[in-house]
């Protein structure tokens, strides 16, 4: 059963939790940072978002707003997580159903970077059945002497690890978003260089 009847209100669940973490947090949010939550062009919204839509264009920095927005999703998220299990269910649900339209404020939960409970775990299953995979194949060729081109499975090997990485970088840059993905890397490179 599911605890929306409609995108709008899922959405206004979404800006109501987001308006309680920013008093919380003692962070302001403006009237019209408030009402730019509901900004979409294709679904429905307030009957005056795109006045709102204006103001905001001359009076606000998009990027400090998307980046605030985004820390308060974060930490409502994140608390809802430890403290209320049907909270962040609701949260989760929410987000999928808004997935379906377009919406901005998809746009700020995306940098949030809070991912549904074990998709991570997902992601690093799938590259790893996948290097599973090519190892397989790899062996196979060699046991039973099937050339897979420039001379050996060796070669093969090697090109599927590094095809492998490719697309585990990818994912990561999907799923994480740029910086995320590269300070992870950072980390791992750091790690294994003896330099972190």
């Amino acid at each position: 059963m599911t605890r929306f009847g409609s995108a709008r209100e899922a959405k206004e669940f979404l800006v109501a939790r987001i308006a309680e973490e920013a008093q919380r947090e003692g962070v302001p949010l403006s009237e019209v940072e408030r009402k730019m939550l509901y900004f979409t062009e294709t679904a429905w919204t307030l009957p005056d978002i795109m006045e709102v839509n204006d103001q905001f264009d001359r009076e606000y920095d998009q990027e400090e707003y998307e980046k605030k927005i985004a820390g308060l999703i974060r930490n409502s998220r994140k608390r809802a997580r430890i403290e209320d299990k049907q909270e962040f269910d609701d949260w989760s649900e929410a987000i999928r159903i808004l997935r379906k339209e377009d919406h901005y404020l998809l746009v700020m939960d995306g940098q949030a970077g809070i991912r549904p409970p074990g998709d991570l775990l997902k992601l690093l299953a799938t590259a790893l059945a996948i290097i599973g995979g090519f190892l397989v194949l790899a062996y196979l060729a060699d046991r039973f002497g099937i050339d897979l081109g420039r001379g050996s499975a060796l070669w093969f090997l090697a090109w599927a690890i590094l095809a492998c990485a490719a697309l585990i970088y990818l994912l990561l840059h999907m799923f994480l978003g740029r910086e995320r993905a590269q300070g992870l890397l950072d980390k791992v490179f750091g790690f294994f260089l003896g330099t972190k």
